[in-house]
Parts: C-alpha cells; sequence; structure tokens
C-alpha cells in the first residue's frame, strides 16, 4: 500500500489538470509520479476511447475500462476503503494491494484522468443493469429471485 503522502502527490498532479486538456507539463508531471508504463498505459486506453463512466442515479459513477485481455471494474472516491480507489484487474491487486510496489494501475490513472479530461464515453444506467453487469463481471450467481424471473 503506498503512502498518504505520495498519494496526495499524485493526486496534486491529477488534479491539476485544468481546462479539460492534456498538455505537456502534465505529462511530465505524471512521468515524476507514476512510472512510465503506467502513464503510457492509460494515455492508451483514454485515446483508445475504452473509458466508460456509468451513471447510476442516486450512486457514485463506475467505471469500465476495456484492457488488452479483458473488461475491469474501476471505483474511484471510495471513502470507507483503505484505499480510495479499486481496480478488478490482477496488476491492482499484486502491484497495488499485496506488494505495495505502484499507488494505482493504469486502469485507475486512465478512469481519474479521463473523468478530468471529459474523455470518457458516458452510459446511463439503471439499478438492475448494474446488477447484471456486476453478475458477469465477477461471475457471480444470479440470486434465486431473478433466476425463477428469467426462465418464466
Amino acid at each position: 500500500m503506498p503512502s498518504a503522502e505520495l498519494l496526495r502527490i499524485a493526486d496534486a498532479v491529477i488534479d491539476s489538470v485544468e481546462n479539460e486538456e492534456l498538455t505537456d507539463e502534465l505529462i511530465h508531471k505524471l512521468h515524476s509520479v507514476f512510472p512510465e508504463t503506467i502513464v503510457t498505459g492509460a494515455l492508451d486506453l483514454i485515446d483508445r476511447e475504452n473509458v466508460i463512466k456509468y451513471i447510476i442515479p442516486h450512486s457514485y459513477p463506475q467505471y469500465q475500462v476495456l484492457g488488452s485481455t479483458d473488461i475491469y471494474t474501476v471505483l474511484l472516491d471510495m471513502t470507507i476503503s483503505t484505499t480510495p480507489f479499486f481496480c478488478s484487474c490482477p496488476a491492482f491487486a499484486y502491484a497495488v494491494l499485496s506488494s505495495g510496489s505502484h499507488m494505482m494501475c493504469k486502469h485507475v490513472l486512465a478512469a481519474r484522468l479521463a473523468n478530468k479530461l471529459s474523455l470518457f464515453i458516458a452510459r446511463p444506467m439503471t439499478p438492475e443493469d448494474l446488477q447484471a453487469m456486476m453478475v458477469r463481471q465477477f461471475k457471480l450467481h444470479e440470486p434465486a429471485e431473478s433466476q425463477a424471473q428469467a426462465s418464466e
């Protein structure tokens, strides 16, 4: 887990995005805080329009980032967790949570930058849509009630 001070520095760099513009200065700042592979990967995901922001009524937005091998769920601004964000990718589990060698994965950085730059695909979502997406994403079993309705 990265130190709180490093996270504050990273937040300050990301929050310095102004006027929804990605400048050379910002890219230089990102490279001073994050490994080059993370920055390059995140910017590539944004450039390929692989960040989807789901707008859910009465809830925080949720992001999906289309990675090269899978679709990852990204949550930002988590206030009840020890980390303020989450990604379902293996790199986040290992490099951020387990070894603490990185502050965030490229999917989290892509979602945060895309949000600041307004470079995401916005999709409205109902709570039922969210449930179905979570079942697919995390390969959960649907509640018996939902299975019974589907078979009718």
